[in-house]
């Protein structure tokens, strides 16, 4: 396993997870072009979903969210992203073609096994059973039934919980974050969850109405 040059976090509370996706191809060329760029990533996620680590998830600060370096485990998604990197001989094998949130108005959809891979990562990281970490099952571009697609205000301040990089950088990780949330908050089956976040997400812009998903208020 190659790990990543990082720094220790000296004691730093380990409170942030965020969600990237890699514009590229492999899991190979996701290592070399972030080496190449100086960057690193605790946790990679490969087309078949398969996760690779790369870094000691509570010790090891890594480059790869600016200012959330810090407290985070950075988590990312081999993904070409724009359509017009595909071919034939890859295994993405969708897209949404109008996707407005999308940077290019268009995104590759991470397969089946990337998105449940991420999903029960999360699960995993912001859970008692992560042991050394301190991620709380808290979704930052979630609120008021309302699930975002793009910038967060505040989305730049460290706050604990999930995040997409989207939130506060690059237009990565919404797409499976909302994925992860109808898997894990909503409870919809992996093949239910998947076209169910691919609609909604189909011609969305910057936030997905999702208030019909949660549970209802009981009645006196």
């Amino acid at each position: 396993m190659l790990e990543f040059e990082g720094r220790d976090r000296a004691g730093r509370t380990v409170s942030e997870l965020i969600i990237h996706e890699s514009v590229t191809r492999s899991a190979i060329s996701t290592v070399a072009v972030l080496q190449r760029r100086k960057l690193g990533v605790h946790l990679i996620v490969a087309p078949d979903g398969r996760v690779t680590q790369h870094g000691d998830l509570a010790h090891e600060r890594l480059a790869h969210a600016g200012g959330h370096n810090g407290p985070s485990v950075g988590v990312e998604v081999v993904n070409p992203y724009y359509p017009y990197l595909l071919r034939d001989d890859l295994p993405w094998r969708r897209t949404i073609d109008d996707a407005p949130w999308a940077h290019k108005d268009a995104y590759v959809l991470p397969t089946p096994e990337q998105a449940e891979a991420t999903s029960k990562l999360i699960g995993w990281l912001a859970s008692p059973k992560a042991l050394g970490l301190d991620i709380p099952r808290e979704w930052i571009g979630v609120d008021d039934g309302r699930v975002r697609m793009g910038r967060v205000d505040g989305g730049d301040h460290r706050r604990p919980g999930v995040y997409a990089h989207h939130y506060f950088g690059h237009a990565d990780g919404a797409w499976l974050i909302l994925y992860a949330w109808l898997r894990l908050e909503v409870g919809l089956p992996p093949c239910v969850a998947y076209e169910e976040a691919v609609a909604r997400a189909t011609s969305a812009r910057r936030t997905i109405d999702v208030s019909d998903l949660l549970p209802s208020e009981p009645t006196a």
